[in-house]
């Protein structure tokens, strides 16, 4: 990936992939290769714009945090200088306007510094309106665009000619143009990264091409000690044993690449918190924990917009506006936390907040008008599961933030996507708390493998309970009833013989994975149990891509391919009645 860097008298130097040259006025080619205009400067381009995605990150945090405690400071010194690295940046690869804008508001800057204009709120808030001018002033330079958006003639305006304003009136919020309205606020969200780090930058792509090299690797190595052990060779074995270990160490540490913290992704949030409780007249501090917690990049990715919505929900629906919580003995600020923590191999992430809460009675009302349970069914149903359930809302009315009953249905749905699941917990008065349970990485899986005729399949074995033998009659029991009886249990279960290869005979004697979802145990009939696996997940070939029970596969020692189930799909179209039965 290109960096932009400047040499002590001045020159610009240039680094890419492949060369290093030095630029002095004009651009020279490197001293050795080719290479095209076009593709050069679309790299410069392309590198211009992740660091300047750095530095508006950088400056984002500093002005949120400004607005809270406004002081001329290490913030307002952080501020200053991300500032000043764009407009340097702007002027190598001649974004004249970014360039030309980061100056004005630097003159600001210095101006606040030296003449002692305070820090109003109305100021940080023009600042973050800068930010978000310049982060759109920069996506049009990358694309090419040499049009100015609407708003910089009159944000130049006001940050070259800002005075102190007297105590705010009425009128006041009347002085600062308003955000462009067609850009929604969780926009912002996205295309934004922590602070910048002192870390060498790999292509992603690149990277998932040596991770999966590196699984060829441990697959070979395998399928090596296997054939080794058929030749009764001790010695060759015993080295072989021993390239096998350094390799699925190289696999470890290979593994570690795709993991960030989880920091990066909880920072994109505090301007969607700042920006929305605006919009709704209320006021929410959003706090953060366990931003070292480490967890796979492509899941930091996948989840943003479920947290969007579960923010947004928060807003919405839990915080009261200040008046109401002065009333209820509650301070007039809401509280939104995030916190993330490891916990027996996978990640949890939680959102919590310090509103409402939840009505159970008034959940289940509204199920039943919108038809999710029949009246006699609501003293057996769990009033909080249902907020999950596609079309269900507790508003009479949409707003801007939420009302529309879409969007819980689909946070539970991505979690499950990624082999996590999501529980809530709520107290009516005090607030509600989503709870995120995920794997570390989705390159991994912990399993358990079992074989149904001359098939592996592979069970997440966070959902396994247990494992039961069983007799010819327990089997003949399960293909008339659906049901088995374990230790009085009345237990409903699947065969998944007759799933994937239907009207073929099974075994005489088999065997049940108990597995737990949503709270409920369903068994799962199987031919044979194989045991407890650590298996890199590769993506499906093109005919299994429709099979919908499928998340994905993995290469045995032995060379022979495992499928992994995704279990809550497999109950969705398999078990209504399991999972409808007590």
């Amino acid at each position: 990936m290109t960096r932009l860097t400047a040499s002590s008298d001045g020159q610009i130097m240039r680094c890419t992939r492949q060369n290093i040259w030095v630029v002095t006025g004009s651009v020279v080619s490197p001293p050795h290769g080719r290479w095209s205009m076009h593709d050069e400067l679309a790299e410069l381009r392309e590198a211009y714009a992740l660091e300047s995605a750095e530095m508006l990150a950088e400056v984002e945090s500093a002005l949120l945090t400004l607005e809270s405690a406004p002081a001329i400071g290490d913030d307002f010194n952080r501020f200053f200088r991300a500032i000043h690295t764009i407009k340097g940046s702007s002027g190598i690869v001649g974004a004249d306007q970014v360039e030309s804008f980061c100056h004005a508001l630097e003159h600001l800057l210095v101006r606040i510094r030296e003449d002692g204009i305070p820090l109003s709120s109305d100021l940080v808030s023009l600042f973050l309106q800068c930010h978000d001018h310049i982060k759109t002033l920069v996506v049009f330079f990358e694309k090419g665009s040499t049009e100015l958006p609407s708003r910089h003639s009159q944000l130049t305006a006001l940050i070259a000619n800002w005075q102190p304003l007297p105590p705010p009136d009425a009128s006041s919020d009347a002085e600062l143009p308003e955000s462009d309205p067609s850009v929604p606020a969780e926009e912002t969200v996205s295309g934004q990264s922590g602070a910048a780090q002192k870390v060498v930058r790999i292509d992603a792509q690149k990277l998932d091409q040596l991770i999966n090299l590196v699984v060829e690797l441990v697959t070979a190595t395998s399928e090596l000690e296997s054939h080794i052990k058929r030749l009764s060779d001790n010695a060759s074995l015993e080295s072989a044993s021993s390239v096998s270990l350094l390799v699925k160490k190289i696999q470890e540490r290979a593994m570690v690449f795709r993991m960030v913290p989880v920091g990066d992704l909880f920072r994109r949030f505090q301007r969607l918190v700042h920006d929305l409780s605006a919009a709704s007249g209320k006021k929410i501090q959003l706090a953060t924990a366990g931003l070292e917690t480490e967890l796979d990049k492509v899941l930091a990715e996948r989840l943003r917009e479920p947290l969007v919505h579960l923010i947004r929900n928060a807003i919405d629906h839990g915080i009261e506006l200040p008046t109401e919580r002065l009333a209820l003995g509650k301070p007039s600020t809401g509280l939104i936390s995030m916190n993330a923590f490891q916990e027996t191999g996978c990640i949890v992430i939680e959102v919590q907040d310090d509103g409402r809460g939840i009505s159970r009675e008034r959940v289940l009302r509204r199920a039943v008008e919108r038809g999710l349970i029949r009246p006699f069914e609501t003293a057996d149903r769990d009033p909080l599961a249902l907020i999950f359930e596609p079309g269900f809302s507790t508003m009479e009315e949409a707003t801007m933030l939420s009302g529309r009953g879409v969007g819980m249905d689909v946070v539970k749905r991505t979690i499950e996507e990624l082999r996590g699941k999501i529980e809530v917990r709520s107290t009516e008065g005090q607030g509600t708390t989503f709870q995120l349970r995920l794997p570390l990485s989705l390159a991994l899986i912990d399993g358990f493998m079992v074989a149904v005729g001359s098939e592996y399949y592979i069970l997440p074995m966070e959902q396994v309970d247990e494992t039961i033998d069983l007799p010819p009659e327990s089997s003949e029991e399960l293909l008339q009833r659906g049901y088995l009886n374990i230790r009085g249990e009345a237990l409903p279960c699947l065969d998944l013989r007759s799933i994937t290869t239907p009207d073929t005979i099974p075994p005489l004697s088999r065997f049940a994975v108990v597995i737990r979802q949503e709270g409920r145990r369903v068994g799962l009939a199987v031919d044979q149990l194989v045991g407890e696996v650590k298996a890199v997940i590769k993506p499906l070939g093109r005919l299994y891509r429709d099979a919908r029970i499928i998340s994905g596969a993995t290469i045995l020692g032995d060379g022979a391919i495992a499928l992994i189930l995704d279990l809550p799909e497999l109950l969705r179209l398999y078990g209504e009645n399991c999972i409808a039965s007590p």
